[in-house]
């Protein structure tokens, strides 16, 4: 029992007080003692008041009773107005009157006697009191606004008595600093809070702090992962304390100014992606505990490792071995494959990932989240990823950053591939030029500014490339004054024509040696989307020995057309004097046969043996040389034959020409075998006589066994192949040529007849017909006859 209650003369007063007596620990709010007014005024039994907490009978939870707890521990005693809460939670207005006492032990407790503010007293008074309840009502309205106003801001705000003991915390401060106002109101800050000691180490704080001078400053607090602003404003009591959470903002400022950092590491001349990529994403994971960053590039349908130092090393070397573009092939895969963001927060349980990466658990990787890089053609140019070693899902503020992240990627990535293609287009374009002995140009039309790169200017005209650059006429003012106005006619005309997408012509062109070139010129031309000319690559080459050799042979055709006609005329007479000669030959050799049989007719019976041998001789030499003349004359007709091209069935003229055979066939037993043959065009008459001599020599040249022909042809692409085949005596292969000149026998007059011209008719007609003509033979074998007849013939013979 607390030494107050415990002398007799106090405990009646104690005990049959109007007014409620408590007594309390002041440290931890237990009531351990109160009075019958007391237990009226709250409505609870004696027992049921023991172990209550004040603020079960009180309300503690404003400002103003934080204050008034301040003062009495710092004054020993306080008076106030406060609001008491009834057991049935009726809320009330209570004047009360505070202080502490130690007992004999020097144990402290916190006597306090409360009067009910209430409008029923009676007598006078009773306005004046219902006035106060109305006030004290107002006030207690007006300390809860402040204190919603204030619980109610963004920021954090708390409250300190001049010894640093926490008197309020705003819900805003307890979400900064993670902890709830119930643990630490009423406590010191450097007790709860030792990181905050540097609050105390801030130049001159004590100082400023006693002249109730405000304090401003920003520090990162690297236990709560916040950058703060911080503002103190001290009182006579008190100090006021604004904390203001400036992590985006300061993140904002670091990207930026990362950002500005990578953008010139990316435009330097000799700057390397690699090493851009690696500074930005370690930068990244600066701003960010624990994260780990990767950049992907794609070749083909795979991803490959572009930048990410700082992954554990089994994850970098499964990304260098590349990842397919593909639906569940982990968060980059699939995030390429889609074309949009992925969140992976649980790898383990993710089913993207269940066949991707055991390389990920074995790292302790358990969250993965990545986002395609697309270029301005909505191309996917690769990934960018973070991971977590923790299951985690993206914050707001990381959200943020990994957007903007994403972003400059897409910038910084597009602009270096568009360079490395520029650079490669450019070194094949330099390797071209320097592969060709052509003179190449670049012509800008809008500048008229012109280029040249490669060997070919020296090689060709003995120019040199500087040369050319320092004069801007250097091209015009060497072609050939009789050449530069249709040149820049015909330039003008087509660079003018949107549908013109080359320019090119022949010139020529004054070398340094002061002898002009002929040159071909031409140029591919660019075009801007209204089709005008912006552009014009191109290449120039020397091609005077080609006109050299153009004017060498134009004369040489000129000549050789000259001697073709020479030939031609010659012919034509040769022609006309063979037929005419052979026709007129055949009378004198009628004359002689007519009148040597007349001589033997009429001296038959006067003439001896002898005589008439030598009439027989005369007669059969006269008939021969007829026959040779008749030859001669088919093979002239060959030539002279104007008649036109006709459609013929084949098969129709081969059975008109076995019906030349018929009695030659009975005679000796033949079998002529005719296939389906192709019909063509040709000369009708020549075609007939063609296939005439060639059955006409197998029936002839047989080996005393009826003779068997088998006559076949098909079509081929661009002519059509007949073939005349015997069973005859055969050819050797030293007389396949031969056969084919004029006049040429292989056997004697008294073996087989004939005059040697037949087969020379046969190629004469067949090479009238753009074919040609062969044997395939072997003695004692057989022969066959190839020929070919052109499908595509003018009209006429040639």
């Amino acid at each position: 029992m607390p030494l107050l209650v415990s002398i007799d003369s106090y405990r009646s007063l104690f005990e049959k007080s109007l007014d409620a007596f408590f007594i309390a620990r002041p440290e931890e709010g237990r009531l351990v003692e109160v009075n019958m007014a007391a237990c009226l005024m709250f409505g609870y039994t004696r027992e049921e008041m023991f172990g209550l907490h004040r603020d079960q009978v009180i309300d503690t939870s404003g400002l103003h009773f934080s204050m008034l707890l301040h003062e009495r521990k710092e004054e020993g005693s306080v008076k106030g107005v406060i609001t008491g809460i009834r057991k049935n939670g009726e809320r009330f207005p209570m004047e009360l009157s505070s202080v502490i006492v130690e007992d004999e032990k020097g144990e402290k407790f916190a006597c306090t006697v409360a009067t009910e503010v209430s409008d029923k007293a009676l007598g006078p008074a009773a306005d004046i009191i219902k006035g106060a309840s109305v006030l004290h009502r107002k006030e207690e309205d007006s300390r809860a606004l402040l204190e919603n106003v204030l619980n109610s801001l963004t920021d954090g705000f708390f409250i300190l008595n001049r010894n640093f003991t926490i008197l309020f915390w705003n819900a805003a401060i307890e979400k900064i600093l993670h902890r709830p106002a119930a643990e630490v109101i009423g406590r010191n800050i450097w007790d709860e809070f030792p990181e905050f000691i540097k609050l105390s180490q801030h130049d001159y704080f004590h100082h400023l702090v006693d002249d109730n001078r405000s304090i401003r400053f920003r520090d990162f607090f690297p236990e709560y992962h916040i950058w703060a602003d911080v503002s103190v404003y001290p009182s006579e009591k008190y100090i006021s304390v604004y904390v203001k959470d400036v992590t985006e903002v300061k993140n904002l400022r670091t990207l930026e100014k990362l950002e500005r950092d990578v953008l010139e590491m990316n435009a330097r001349p000799n700057s390397n992606i690699e090493n851009t990529l690696d500074f930005y994403l370690r930068a990244i994971e600066g701003l960010h505990e624990g994260m780990y960053c990767s950049v992907m590039r794609i070749k083909g349908n795979m991803l490959y490792e572009w930048a990410g130092s700082s992954l554990p090393k089994p994850v970098r070397e499964r990304l260098q071995k590349g990842i397919p573009v593909a639906e569940n092939s982990g968060s980059c895969g699939t995030s390429a494959f889609r074309k949009e963001k992925v969140v992976v927060t649980d790898i383990e349980n993710d089913p993207q990932w269940a066949e991707t990466w055991p390389e990920a658990a074995e790292s302790g990787i358990k969250a993965s989240w990545s986002l395609p890089i697309i270029d301005s053609h909505n191309r996917v140019m690769g990934t960018f990823a973070i991971y977590y070693k923790t299951n985690k899902t993206p914050t707001p503020n990381e959200e943020y950053t990994l957007e903007r992240v994403k972003n400059l990627l897409m910038i910084i990535l597009e602009n270096k591939l568009s360079v490395e293609a520029v650079r490669h287009s450019n070194q094949r374009y330099d390797m071209v030029a320097l592969a060709t002995n052509d003179a190449i140009w670049d012509w800008d039309t809008e500048s008229d500014m012109v280029s040249r790169t490669g060997k070919g200017l020296k090689m060709l005209f003995g120019y040199d490339l500087e040369e050319s650059q320092d004069d801007g006429n250097f091209w015009h003012k060497r072609i050939h004054p009789d050449d530069i106005g249709q040149v820049f006619e015909k330039q003008k005309r087509i660079l003018e024509n949107p549908a013109e997408m080359y320019w090119e012509d022949e010139y020529r062109f004054l070398k340094k040696s002061g002898i002009y070139a002929y040159v071909h010129d031409k140029g591919y031309i660019i075009r801007d989307d209204a089709g005008r000319a912006v552009r014009v690559l191109g290449a120039t080459r020397d091609i005077t020995e080609r006109k050299e050799s153009e004017a060498l042979l134009l004369e040489l055709n000129n000549r050789l057309k000259q001697r073709a006609d020479e030939l031609s005329a010659s012919n034509v007479e040769l022609e006309r004097f063979a037929y005419i000669a052979s026709h007129d030959m055949q009378e004198p050799l009628r004359m002689i046969t007519s009148f040597l049989q007349l001589f033997k007719k009429k001296y038959e019976d006067q003439i001896d043996e002898t005589a008439e041998q030598y009439i027989h001789f005369a007669v059969d030499g006269a008939e021969r040389m007829k026959k040779l003349i008749q030859d001669l004359l088919q093979y002239s007709r060959v030539g002279s034959n104007k008649e036109n091209f006709e459609e013929i069935n084949t098969n129709a003229l081969l059975d008109e020409v076995v019906n030349v055979f018929l009695a030659a066939l009975e005679e000796t037993g033949a079998i002529i075998t005719v296939d389906a043959l192709p019909d063509l065009k040709a000369n009708r008459t020549q075609l007939f006589q063609l296939f005439q001599n060639l059955i006409g020599n197998a029936m002839k040249y047989h080996s005393g066994e009826p003779p068997v022909i088998q006559i076949e042809g098909k079509e081929e692409d661009n002519h059509y192949q007949f073939s005349v085949s015997d069973n005859g005596i055969g050819i050797k292969p030293v007389f396949f040529e031969k056969i084919f000149v004029l006049f040429q026998r292989l056997h004697h007059k008294h073996e087989y007849s004939g005059t040697g011209i037949g087969l020379a008719i046969c190629k004469k007609i067949v090479d009238r017909h753009h074919g040609k003509i062969w044997v395939s033979s072997e003695p004692g074998k057989g022969s066959t006859f190839f020929f070919t007849i052109a499908k595509h013939l003018d009209g006429k013979l040639n």
